[in-house]
């Protein structure tokens, strides 16, 4: 085993789901505990919140997590040049790919351009960025949206 993983959405399409002083009281303790006891075991933590939770990407860096999942760009904040500035380094992003829009509604070249994007800005300087879908791949994708996304991921 290389990793733990823990969910807790913090975010809305829009916004957080509770005030940063609210996170930092209620929720930062007990994550802070629950990375180091993952540390302790020489594992890597994988965190996975949706929306826009830019405001809690420090205070989640703070407790230690490694892997930010799933980097929804659309989300106000969440821009990836932006992230890959502020907080590139220090934490591994690992999605991007909105499957909300693009994936099961663009076409295959829409879908090669949006991983180009991604590659451009969070994974500028070819490192830490897994470019991926940035949650499951939902019913009713079209499979040349898929293969277009695996393909261009695999073009580098």
């Amino acid at each position: 085993m290389d990793l733990a993983f823990i969910s807790d959405d913090l975010g809305t399409q829009n916004s957080l789901l509770m005030s940063p002083a609210m996170w930092r009281r209620h929720l930062q303790p007990r994550l802070k505990r629950w990375c180091d006891l993952v540390h302790s075991y020489g594992l890597k933590v994988f965190f996975h919140t949706d929306g826009a939770a830019e405001p809690l990407i420090g205070g989640l860096l703070e407790c230690g997590i490694d892997v930010l999942n799933p980097i929804q760009h659309v989300c106000p904040g969440m821009d990836g040049a932006s992230l890959k500035a502020k907080y590139g380094g220090r934490v591994i992003f690992h999605g991007g790919v909105d499957n909300q829009h693009v994936l099961p509604f663009g076409t295959p070249d829409d879908v090669r351009r949006e991983v180009c994007m991604l590659r451009d800005t969070l994974g500028a300087g070819n490192e830490g960025f897994i470019c991926c879908s940035c949650h499951n791949v939902q019913a009713g994708t079209p499979v040349e949206n898929i293969l277009a996304m695996v393909d261009q991921m695999k073009q580098g």
